[in-house]
């Protein structure tokens, strides 16, 4: 795992979201948990790196991305159970270049209603690119208030949707030691042909917690790109069952305790 000198995590919320699935058209489908390349350019535009409008003819990725691209991250939803309601939303696009024949585009899109995550970044402190990250991040943080400091206006997916960035916490003391049997609070990578119940960790039947009832939610989502600038993707659950330290899944995760939670980089 890269060095990690501390972890920093804020919740992120807006009225709506969208996150654009690449692969349909008729119908603009959202991710339903932000994507790790999209974070990326939140975090970019926070510290004013550039984005794609001001790439250059030989750059092969924006500047945020180039800047960003190692630094491991977790996403938490703040949902019951991970899943977000959502919308079609219609709506005519008359600007010019959408609508080269004379008519008017008419656009279905699924919109997040009311999404929020918590977001952790794990920051090293030998890198520049983190050091101003944790500058922006933490700029007005005191004890009982925080007022976001940003260098270009953060949006959940689209420009219509500002975020709010609130909840802004530093953790220094986190652990890679795990007890026995734990539950993972954020996403994780659900890797391999295994299915997941495989590896939860037994319940006692004579356990009063049997009657916690448990949930799966399971998204394919892009972690980073290629060299062509395409999605790559991975397969990620996200769970309050349990598992147990000693499986071979578990040991194929970057897995962190902070405080009595246990965290997933990524």
């Amino acid at each position: 795992m890269s060095k990690i000198d501390k972890i920093i995590s804020f919740d992120i919320d807006s009225d709506f979201g969208m996150f654009k699935k690449p692969d349909v058209n008729d119908i603009y489908f959202t991710y339903n948990i932000i994507p790790k390349p999209t974070l990326l350019g939140l975090l970019g535009a926070i510290v004013g790196f550039g984005g794609y409008s001001q790439m250059q003819k030989n750059d092969v990725f924006p500047q945020f991305y180039t800047e960003f691209e190692n630094l491991l991250i977790s996403v938490a939803p703040l949902e019951k159970k991970g899943v977000f309601q959502k919308r079609i939303i219609k709506y005519n696009n008359t600007v010019g270049y959408a609508n080269k024949d004379g008519g008017t585009l008419n656009i279905s899109e699924q919109t997040l209603i009311n999404p929020s995550y918590r977001i952790y970044v794990a920051i090293d402190l030998s890198k520049n690119s983190h050091q101003l990250l944790e500058k922006y991040l933490l700029a007005n943080k005191t004890e009982n208030s925080y007022i976001p400091n940003y260098e270009y206006i953060p949006y959940m997916g689209k420009n219509e949707f500002k975020l709010d960035i609130k909840n802004v916490q530093v953790f220094d003391n986190f652990s890679y030691e795990l007890d026995a049997v734990f539950a993972i609070s954020t996403l994780f990578q659900n890797r391999g042909k295994v299915a997941l119940k495989l590896n939860e960790q037994e319940r006692d039947p004579f356990d009063i917690s049997m009657s916690e009832t448990y949930f799966y939610y399971f998204e394919r989502l892009p972690i980073s790109f290629d060299e062509l600038g395409q999605y790559q993707y991975e397969n990620f659950s996200y769970t309050n069952a349990k598992f147990s330290k000693d499986s071979d899944f578990v040991e194929n995760l970057k897995l962190v305790k902070i405080g009595d939670s246990v965290i997933c980089l990524y």
